[in-house]
């Protein structure tokens, strides 16, 4: 890896460092922003260090917008500023007690995480570097900063954010790290779902997903205990040449690297160990594994406090991912009308996942049903065609004009002349469905 001479950070975070150093602080660039730069990413904050204490650090910007939040931790909002510091003791494998403020950047960094992330950097005196980040760096490597229990035991959310690290960096893992992160893996349970949550949706959102989860799957069930039936529950069926687990890995691989997309592909076969029974010719089946897979879905999507909104795409998604081959006209307009243009494309991506980590010989015929889908979806839009309630040529009004009440009477018959319309059997246009819909009004009152 070749590493940049000189850092470029944006103007504000220069101009924040020349602030504090004309006050005559010492002041140098830290943590993610010097490891990212160093990796040729651009940085999403920037982070400085100074051994200039909260209140003089504010005093520094008085002049300028800034915020004075998290005083009791020595942080200062502009860029992002803090104090050296050393961190007193953790009890609840999260937080510290307390804050103590030192004069020494090494101590600084000596309580940092990983050592890609104990770098810091000057643009005068270079790199400070006393963890040996850089040669991690270069050999893409993650490793803990001292004694790897000690870390993970400080901040236990420390042992996903590792794994987070390895699936977003590529980087593998230090051995004596991933001992230590397996073996104290139950410490995940004290922390907040919330933080869980983002965290794995990061993890899962990296280039290496699948691998680490792979190698990782004991922190992995930890946390999401719905999914640990899946490894080891084989598929005795010519359609399937992986266990469910490997298949979720290599599906998962297979799907963009969208968080909603990534949870939908890990939870859309976890049902499967559950509902799993044999034919008389030792086949396996799988007999309504998606209900199954949503419900497991939702309950996990619910302990981690996932938004309505994003458990919807999620469990919709999980519970349409196996329509059938080929997808004709008529399902595609009532896949339009009840998902819309971009969850079905979603759904596309995730069902292109599934088959992709299938049984090698479906492979050709059932991506030539995606690609034929996603065309023909394409021209239907293009059409403008009637696909849900709203495109009718008709509506409330219109029944109510014929004597039709509002209630559930006018909502049957408006959704079955969007079926006629759906399945080619009426033009939606206005005369037609008007006449279709005296034709049921007169039934209705038939039965009356």
């Amino acid at each position: 890896m070749e590493t940049p001479l000189k850092i470029t950070p944006p103007p504000y975070a220069e101009q924040a460092l020349a602030l504090l150093e004309q006050a005559g602080f010492e002041a140098w660039y830290v943590g993610g922003c010097v490891r990212d730069a160093m990796l040729g990413r651009p940085p999403e904050d920037w982070d400085i260090t100074t051994n200039a204490l909260p209140g003089e650090t504010s005093s520094c910007f008085q002049d300028f917008p800034c915020i004075d939040t998290g005083l009791k931790h020595g942080t200062v909002t502009a860029v992002e500023i803090t104090t050296f510091r050393s961190d007193g003791v953790y009890t609840d494998h999260r937080h510290p007690e307390a804050v103590e403020f030192s004069k020494t950047l090494t101590e600084d960094l000596s309580r940092r995480d990983f050592t890609i992330n104990a770098m810091a950097y000057h643009p005068a005196r270079g790199l400070m570097d006393p963890f040996d980040g850089l040669s991690d760096l270069k050999n893409r490597i993650l490793r803990c900063v001292g004694d790897p229990a000690r870390r993970f035991s400080e901040d236990a959310l420390r042992i996903l954010r590792c794994l987070r690290f390895s699936s977003v960096l590529g980087f593998a893992i230090d051995p004596a790290t991933a001992e230590a992160l397996r073996s104290l893996r139950e410490l995940l349970l004290a922390i907040s779902h919330e933080r869980v949550r983002e965290e794995l949706s990061k993890l899962l959102s990296g280039k290496i997903t699948d691998s680490v989860l792979r190698d990782y799957d004991s922190v992995i069930f930890t946390v999401l205990p719905e999914l640990a039936s899946m490894k080891g529950c084989t598929q005795e069926t010519p359609y399937h040449c992986f266990d469910v687990w490997e298949h979720t890995l290599h599906a998962l691989a297979a799907v963009p690297q969208i968080p909603v997309l990534r949870w939908a592909a890990l939870f859309h076969d976890c049902g499967k160990p559950a509902v799993k029974s044999f034919s008389s010719d030792g086949t396996a089946h799988f007999y309504r594994h998606e209900k199954k897979s949503l419900e497991l879905a939702k309950r996990c999507l619910t302990r981690l406090r996932f938004s309505r909104r994003e458990t919807e795409t999620i469990c919709t998604l999980i519970s349409c991912h196996g329509e059938p081959f080929p997808i004709s006209e008529k399902r595609l307009k009532r896949l339009l009308g009840k998902l819309g243009n971009e969850l079905l494309f979603s759904l596309f991506d995730l069902m292109g996942g599934d088959i992709a980590a299938q049984a090698p010989f479906l492979y050709a015929e059932r991506s030539r049903a995606i690609t034929e889908a996603k065309e023909l979806t394409e021209k239907l839009l293009q059409q403008e065609d009637c696909l849900t309630l709203r495109d009718l040529a008709v509506n409330g009004n219109d029944l109510m004009e014929l004597g039709i009440p509002p209630g559930p009477i006018m909502g049957s018959v408006l959704e079955a002349l969007l079926e006629q319309v759906l399945d080619g059997e009426l033009a939606n246009e206005k005369s037609v469905l008007l006449e279709e819909a005296e034709k049921r009004r007169l039934s209705f009152s038939g039965r009356e």
